[in-house]
């Protein structure tokens, strides 16, 4: 039953994908490199940036991490 579904669906998105074409990506004007500074605030406890550790994986189903460092006692 899925994989009848699923053909289904495969032939119906390329008929309308006929008329609508590919996805439209970005902002609609050119957009420049997005620079940051390193010692900017971190949005969520306000220490530099650059003293946090941000984990990205090879895979695409796990998210990036951002570890925040530890706040002195």
């Amino acid at each position: 039953m899925a994989g009848r579904f699923w053909r289904f669906y495969e032939r119906a998105n390329d008929v309308v994908r006929t008329f609508t074409g590919p996805a439209d990506l970005g902002a609609g004007h050119p957009e420049g490199p997005d620079v940051r500074s390193a010692e900017a605030a971190c949005p969520l406890c306000g220490f530099p940036m650059s003293a946090h550790t941000i984990e990205r994986n090879d895979d695409s189903r796990t998210s990036t991490r951002l570890h925040c460092p530890a706040k002195a006692a």
